[in-house]
């Protein structure tokens, strides 16, 4: 495929295959692999991006330079790259080590696809518009399930493990949709006419299937980010902007209210039997046997992350030593008394934690650098923002990115391919905003013939 000879530009191409890769994942499933979702997921994700590392390689042949949008983000990107495979020297195994690195070279390769050919808003908007299709999609689909509307093919499970909708699990499905409700939001304010109340009705469906999964992760990551958002507008656009919206800003309160109370209370709708009051109580009083095995899969994990602290494990290796050093931890005797709680962890329920234990503190350091250099460049993004319209879509992206990292301290969107690829594209995007408002071309790209 010779682009220079083409009308379509890489840019539309990027495009096409960013919207497929990131709505298409979170929507595939396959019918007799429910209760794994995540290989038809991974398998469908990677050969679209490997189909878009082909055609990129073939534009840089043809113009015969590497295309690189200059950002603060390679340089912690390079070095979190750097790490993970620099902790092959301490894997045990090459085969297990080799998956997460393909997920997460997969996930950097769309941060840089979005960094470098998502350059313009009207891009951005298709993108997010996708993004609301699959959100519609599977909340309807949760929402049948909570009522026991359900497909017959399947096995019907009890409790939360039943509102799976696409993903195959609860948690996946509501750090996925969490995400992309700050976008939502901040998208609704600029919208008028007919788009304005799709995106009104979207935000009410998306959040009731997230409260019929009761998944406090991703609703505390929600109400941790929905509250940084509401300090940056504060700080940013005063009290002038909540005067102007004041109408939708009424709408909002008033959705996630009422849908709220429902959720927290025992009535005819809320059929469950549960309450997100009741959940987040068991957790707080530690009544609850999951969160007591949680924080014991925690001590063992540090017990882990002390055999090899600078380089780690061994990327994807978590799995393969948690249960010796499981032995090591009832070996103490102060911890017999949680033998009942005893299990086979293939993840940490934290991703900075597992980071820490599989790529060691050098892992752990840029992947920090990399969340604090993100967040700096959105902030300064803010701050330089003349558009009021650009100044939300940027909030609601970054945002969006923090629900997920917020909901990676007691779980690991990164081992699910949808939810790690949605946390680097709004991350990607979130990026490129600055040179989009400006419409100036990045290192050398032409700016109507895909950047090169």
């Amino acid at each position: 495929m010779e682009f220079k000879k083409s009308k379509i530009s890489i840019n539309k191409v990027v495009e096409a295959g960013v919207i497929l890769v990131t709505g298409g994942s979170a929507l595939v499933f396959f019918i007799w692999s429910k209760n794994n979702f995540l290989l038809p997921k991974e398998t469908y994700a990677e050969s679209i991006l490997i189909v878009l590392l082909a055609l990129y390689l073939i534009k840089v042949v043809e113009d015969g330079r590497f295309y690189l949008v200059k950002s603060n983000l390679w340089y912690p990107l390079l070095g979190t790259a750097g790490a993970s495979l620099f902790s092959l020297i301490n894997s045990v195994s090459f085969y297990l080590s080799f998956l997460d690195l393909a997920e997460f070279f997969s996930y950097f390769f769309i941060l840089f696809l979005a960094v470098n050919f998502i350059r313009t808003w009207t891009q951005k908007t298709r993108i997010f518009w996708a993004l609301v299709v699959v959100c519609i999609i599977t909340s309807a689909y949760a929402v049948c399930q909570f009522y026991n509307l359900e497909f017959k093919f399947w096995v019907r499970q009890g409790g939360r493990g039943n509102i799976f909708s696409t993903f195959g699990n609860p948690n996946r499905y509501s750090g996925w949709v969490g995400a992309v409700v700050p976008v939502m939001i901040c998208y609704f304010f600029t919208m008028q006419g007919v788009k304005k109340y799709i995106l009104g009705t979207s935000i009410a469906l998306t959040y009731t299937g997230m409260m019929m999964t009761f998944t406090r992760g991703a609703l505390l990551g929600l109400v941790v980010s929905l509250s940084f958002m509401l300090f940056l507008l504060l700080r940013f656009l005063h009290l002038k902007f909540f005067k102007k919206y004041k109408a939708k800003i009424f709408y909002l309160i008033s959705i996630f209210a009422i849908i709220s109370v429902v959720f927290s209370t025992k009535n005819p709708i809320n059929i469950s039997g549960q309450t997100i009051i009741g959940r987040f109580v068991s957790a707080a009083t530690g009544q609850e046997a999951s969160l007591r095995q949680r924080l014991m899969i925690w001590q063992v994990s540090f017990l882990m992350a002390r055999a090899h602290p600078f380089i780690g494990q061994g990327i994807g290796t978590y799995k393969y030593h948690y249960l010796w050093y499981q032995g090591k931890f009832f070996e103490n005797p102060a911890n017999q008394d949680r033998l009942n709680l005893a299990v086979w962890a293939r993840e940490a329920h934290n991703e900075y934690l597992q980071i820490l234990v599989e790529m060691g503190a050098l892992g752990l350091f840029f992947w920090l650098w990399l969340i604090f250099t993100f967040f700096g460049e959105n902030y300064r993004g803010l701050k330089k923002e003349k558009n009021q319209k650009h100044f939300l879509i940027r909030l609601g992206l970054g945002t969006g990115a923090f629900v997920i990292l917020v909901h990676a301290a007691v779980s690991f969107p990164l081992h699910i391919v949808p939810n790690g690829i949605l946390l680097f594209l709004l991350m990607g995007l979130a990026t490129s905003t600055e040179q989009a408002q400006t419409q100036t071309p990045a290192s050398g790209f032409p700016e109507n013939s895909g950047r090169g």
